[in-house]
């Protein structure tokens, strides 16, 4: 389920027409499939579960469109930095949606984790999209930093993140957390070396920089089978 609604927030994100959302057959399939996870969503899931929903959601709003009500043209995404934030913070609430609560110490690690994690990815991904930010007038940090300096940033902010296991589970090389974090990390050290190479090609920068998810939910369930 939790994978699922994460397929569809992404489509909602990049590839849905709000302007003509009939306008195709892909797009009422996936109103379609929308109306009858919403119907389901409130018959299977907990207050807990759909509060979250409903915050995700929010976020995707948030990140999407245009908030004319507060002054013309204001779009989140063009602040430095706010679209990184809310793209990880609404994967990271996939974690605790999954897992039906928030007080598992596990659950409160993987959510910081991954908001880290996919956040910084984000500013990997903007990397190769640096030309075509800057003629969107978005203020990414490989515009505002260039790209060297941005990948000194996320050669800290990865190294960092291991260090977030010292405030869950203290320093323990056999904790399946601590493994788990140090194979992420270990990877996402790789790409960005990858990246510092050639950081215009997609290999690196999207396709296996987006697999970062799929790894730590693969790592999650291997340490926990």
């Amino acid at each position: 389920m939790s994978v699922y609604i994460a397929m569809l927030g992404t489509w909602l994100l990049y590839g849905f027409d709000f302007r003509d959302p009939f306008k195709s057959g892909w797009q009422r399939i996936f109103v379609l499939q929308l109306v009858l996870t919403l119907v389901l969503g409130f018959y299977f899931l907990n207050a807990f579960q759909i509060g979250l929903l409903f915050a995700m959601a929010l976020l995707s709003v948030m990140y999407q469109f245009n908030l004319p009500f507060i002054t013309h043209r204001f779009h989140l995404k063009r602040f430095l930095l706010v679209k990184n934030v809310l793209i990880g913070f609404s994967w990271a609430a996939l974690v605790p949606f999954g897992a039906h609560t928030f007080d598992d110490t596990a659950v409160q690690f993987l959510f910081w984790f991954v908001a880290i994690q996919v956040g910084y990815g984000s500013i990997i991904r903007d990397i190769s999209d640096i030309d075509h930010d800057a003629k969107q007038q978005l203020r990414t940090l490989p515009i505002y930093l260039g790209v060297p300096k941005t990948l000194l940033f996320l050669h800290l902010i990865n190294i960092l993140s291991l260090l977030l296991c010292l405030l869950f589970v203290g320093f323990d090389p056999f904790s399946w957390l601590f493994q788990l974090s140090f194979v992420v990390v270990f990877y996402k050290a790789l790409i960005l070396l990858q990246v510092q190479l050639n950081h215009r090609k997609l290999i690196w920068t999207q396709y296996l920089n987006i697999l970062t998810c799929l790894l730590i939910f693969i790592l999650t369930f291997w340490f926990n089978s």
